[in-house]
């Protein structure tokens, strides 16, 4: 792939075109010299090995996003021409000078929950395109040809065979029996000489940890029979209905099967434990017990990518955070002296690393991850919650390469009314942030769990996470700046609204939903709490309402809920924000909504009340196994449903009962209809 130089959001892809079973055969896609001097023909331009010395193709680009999020390593992607996986971290070419990306809290995060030594490096950003570059060492990412199996586009009759009219046949051919002109692969049939254009097949083969192969086409149409036959075979689809029925692939010598036979349980064998986006793709004396499934290759479930994301801190905070953990044995043990601080900045070993912070920088740093030492450790949140709710007029510095800039408005400028004097903790203006997000594994078959649930989806489903190297020493990264509204949501209101009896019958009921969605999975449940779903409903709606009077529209708008579980330091807030690749992020018509932002919060909780939908979708009660929503209660797409790539929990958790009286009634609504004041027009 490849990037822009500017803006550093494009990575270029350099197809390294080889049959993943034949790792031998290489060439990449443009500018680089063949890798096998042994063989005959180079398959990527079919010609003589002693006549060249490199293939000229063209490039493909992706954008950073797309690479991690979508086309990340051991995804499939066609190409204009072909159709390739995307290699794992080692094709991923490097060169010149590139910056690593440093965001302290989430390199240990990522050591401590994924197991990864001390021989870890971090997080690196995709390779950037070079423009000016044009020799074999450009920046890139290599992909490899898959599947290997072809069909030939109007191939004439096999010999003996009439030609069908009520059926469409394709000949079926591997990749060794191809040549490429140009930038594409052809067939040159036996007979007429003709060169003859090619589709990969549609179909492969994958498990449920994240494997992926061929499908051995000609062994199953074959089973039972002579597996040693090496006739022509064909791809046969009867009528226009694409029925699982109607298509099978035929052996000249009458063998067959039907696509409604491959979809049979158990009936492709067992996975043989093969990742062709690794090298090598399969290792001696491995081995899968996972059953191999039928996998189109543009389905939707073919990858799904395990990211983390954090906001970063600012830089002062981080450092001093950084500071304590390095030296965290003398400041424990330091902890209870009244005089804590001065006898810190006297002792040789800690004068000199904590003097250039303030006393109150350390105090503030030491309450934040005292407070919470565990649950930080595997959820960023809490640090990011203690900053921007901490009340601090200015937060971080208005400086260009800043990672956070926020200001906490004056409570008294808000003229606060009932309600929401007694919900609104505090309003911050967040001017500047900067969102990191890792990729470090990704799942086949089924979806991992959302940051909701785990802030490193940590796999527990019937799916296992697949790796992106045989040995990872570095993880891709990708840094978006941006703004957004923080809102601080005073404990003491949810606490009031929590434990009132008809909520917490609520919290049940909400519980037994979460525990159905688990058992689907086949994981233990994960309760998140009802202010969890209370807050997340609001923010939907939030998101929505803000997107009519900011400017920005709502697919590029993001949330991140804080809502503490059980046993945990009470923390609710709800941070919309929006990003953007590039050092300058954003232009401030999300920020600039901060001080009416409680004009738009009584718009959008009144918008609630009455769905298009009603009133079916005001009667969906969440916890009900009568339907697949167990995670759903008043919720649907004319409502609080938003476009996935704005939610941080697939629209799952959501139910606008638990914020206003639907038009069916709701005992546990957040704020009742009398008290929610009029909003401005």
């Amino acid at each position: 792939m490849r990037t822009s130089s500017r803006s550093g959001d494009f990575c270029r892809i350099r197809r390294v075109n080889r049959p993943i079973w034949r790792p031998s055969v290489g060439c990449s896609l443009r500018a680089a010299r063949c890798a096998t001097p042994s063989l005959r023909h180079c398959f990527a331009c079919a010609h003589p090995r002693d006549s060249h010395s490199r293939c000229n193709m063209a490039d493909t680009t992706q954008t950073f996003s797309q690479l991690l999020l979508t086309y990340g390593p051991g995804a499939m992607l066609d190409l204009p021409d072909h159709a390739v996986v995307v290699s794992g971290l080692q094709g991923w070419r490097y060169s010149g000078q590139w910056q690593p990306i440093e965001e302290q809290r989430l390199v240990p995060l990522l050591r401590q929950q994924l197991g990864l030594g001390k021989e870890f490096e971090g997080l690196r950003p995709p390779p950037e395109h070079d423009d000016e570059r044009h020799d074999d060492r450009r920046p890139g990412v290599d992909v490899m040809v898959f599947p290997t199996w072809f069909t030939v586009e109007d191939a004439p009759p096999t010999a003996g065979q009439a030609p069908a009219t009520t059926e469409t046949r394709r000949r079926m051919v591997e990749f060794e029996h191809l040549q490429m002109r140009g930038d594409k692969l052809s067939y040159v049939d036996p007979v007429s000489g003709k060169r003859l254009g090619v589709n990969p097949i549609r179909f492969v083969g994958a498990c449920a940890k994240g494997h992926l192969e061929d499908i051995d086409w000609r062994g199953l149409v074959h089973r039972g029979g002579d597996r040693s036959c090496r006739k022509p075979m064909f791809w046969v689809e009867r009528g226009v209905s694409s029925d699982p029925s109607d298509i099978s692939v035929q052996c000249t010598c009458g063998a067959r099967v039907t696509m409604a036979d491959l979809y049979k349980p158990k009936f492709l064998g067992t996975c043989g434990a093969f990742s062709p986006w690794l090298m090598p793709r399969h290792v001696a004396g491995e081995s899968c017990v996972e059953d191999l499934r039928l996998l189109p290759r543009s389905a939707t479930n073919t990858y799904f990518a395990q990211t983390v994301t954090v906001i970063s801190l600012t830089r002062t905070d981080d450092r001093v955070r950084q500071t304590i953990e390095e030296h965290r044995q003398t400041v424990e043990s330091l902890r209870g002296l009244p005089n804590f601080i001065q006898v810190l900045r006297s002792l040789p070993l800690t004068r000199e690393p904590f003097a250039p912070f303030s006393d109150e920088e350390i105090t503030s740093a030491l309450a934040g991850m005292a407070e919470a030492n565990d649950s930080a450790s595997t959820n960023p949140r809490i640090a990011e919650f203690d900053v921007l709710a901490s009340g601090t007029p200015t937060i971080g510095h208005d400086a260009a390469g800043a990672f956070l800039f926020a200001e906490t408005l004056d409570r008294a400028s808000l003229a606060l009314s009932a309600p929401w004097d007694r919900f609104i903790g505090n309003i911050v203006k967040v001017s500047r942030l900067r969102e990191v997000t890792c990729l470090y594994g990704f799942t086949r078959l089924e979806p991992p769990p959302t940051s909701a649930e785990s802030e490193l989806d940590e796999i527990q489903l019937k799916v296992d996470g697949a790796p992106l190297d045989r040995d990872v020493k570095w993880l891709p990264a990708i840094e978006q700046f941006g703004e957004g509204i923080f809102l601080h949501v005073k404990p003491d209101f949810i606490r009031d609204w929590r434990d009132r009896a008809d909520v917490r019958e609520q919290a049940g009921e909400l519980q037994r939903g979460e525990a159905l969605e688990a058992a689907h999975f086949n994981r233990p449940p994960k309760h998140l709490g009802i202010a969890y779903w209370a807050l997340h409903s609001l923010s939907h709606a939030l998101m929505a309402e803000l997107a009519l009077e900011c400017g920005y529209p709502i697919s590029s708008l993001k949330e991140r809920i804080y809502a503490s579980g059980a046993g945990q330091p009470d923390r609710f807030g709800i941070l919309i924000y929006t990003s953007t690749a590039g050092a300058q992020g954003t232009l401030g018509g999300l920020s600039g909504m901060a001080g009416r932002l409680p004009e738009i919060l009584a718009k959008a909780v009144q918008g609630l009340e009455l769905c298009s939908n009603d009133p079916i979708c005001a009667d969906h009660h969440a916890g009900t196994d009568l339907d697949e929503r167990p995670l759903h209660g008043a919720a649907c797409h004319a409502c609080i449903l938003v476009p996935e790539t704005s939610c941080e929990a697939r629209n799952t958790r959501l139910d606008r009962g638990l914020l206003v009286s639907t038009l069916v009634g709701s005992k546990s609504a957040m704020f009742l209809r009398e008290a929610i004041p009029a909003a401005s027009t």
